[in-house]
């Protein structure tokens, strides 16, 4: 049985397609967050995706299953008028909501977390809207050398920064990845840190190297 660990969230009516691209994009934030909260619940269920579609009020409200098993469909109405004009805490209050709105409904198919789940979009919102962590981390003791690789999701875009200490002094910080809010563009960039034998500190997704860090020079090449 798959685990529920997807949900997108889908502008549909009579929105122009620069709308609907950045409500899309600006979504990814929240439901990011809430995925990778509710991955740690270990849930499952029928349904590994919800599909949520937020209609202007031109559509029924419903949920059902989608052609492309395992995933759900869940319309709800919540017009928004000129998205790309409203402030980003009011948007990320309105995604918050509509994923309300929607993981209610969708209980009436599968049984959601909910209460869990608003726990998770709750904390999202007291932490300021702010989805960041910690992707990879490193300590080797013995050449007194730390690093670790910290991501952050905004509205606007996908970060990724290396921080390299040496006896807790920072020698080092490079960005590795900046690009649109969108897994598609970002996670073939979540990889692992390691050491080489002659002081190459890399930062590695599977053999493709995207960072390295020469411990005696301190630089980053």
């Amino acid at each position: 049985m798959p685990k529920l660990s997807q949900i997108e969230l889908y502008l549909d009516g009579d929105y122009s397609k620069e709308e609907k691209r950045e409500f899309l994009f600006k979504s990814r934030s929240v439901c990011n967050f809430w995925e990778r909260e509710v991955s740690k619940l270990m849930f499952t269920s029928n349904y590994s995706r919800l599909n949520v579609y937020v209609s202007d009020g031109s559509k029924e409200e419903k949920v059902q299953p989608m052609k492309a098993v395992p995933f759900l469909e869940v319309i709800v109405h919540y017009p928004i008028s000129g998205i790309t004009k409203v402030e980003d805490i009011e948007l990320q209050q309105h995604y918050i909501n509509i994923l309300g709105i929607a993981l209610s409904a969708a209980r009436s198919v599968v049984p959601i977390p909910f209460e869990q789940s608003m726990d998770i979009l709750r904390r999202f919102e007291e932490n300021n809207y702010k989805n960041e962590w910690v992707q990879a981390a490193g300590v080797w003791e013995k050449k007194s050398i730390e690093s670790r690789v910290t991501a952050d999701l905004s509205l606007s875009e996908f970060k990724l920064t290396q921080y390299v200490y040496e006896s807790s002094e920072l020698v080092g910080e490079s960005v590795i990845l900046n690009t649109l809010p969108r897994e598609i563009l970002f996670n073939e960039y979540l990889g692992k840190l390691s050491l080489s034998k002659c002081g190459i500190l890399e930062y590695k997704k599977g053999k493709i190297v995207l960072s390295q860090f020469d411990i005696k020079s301190r630089r980053f090449s």
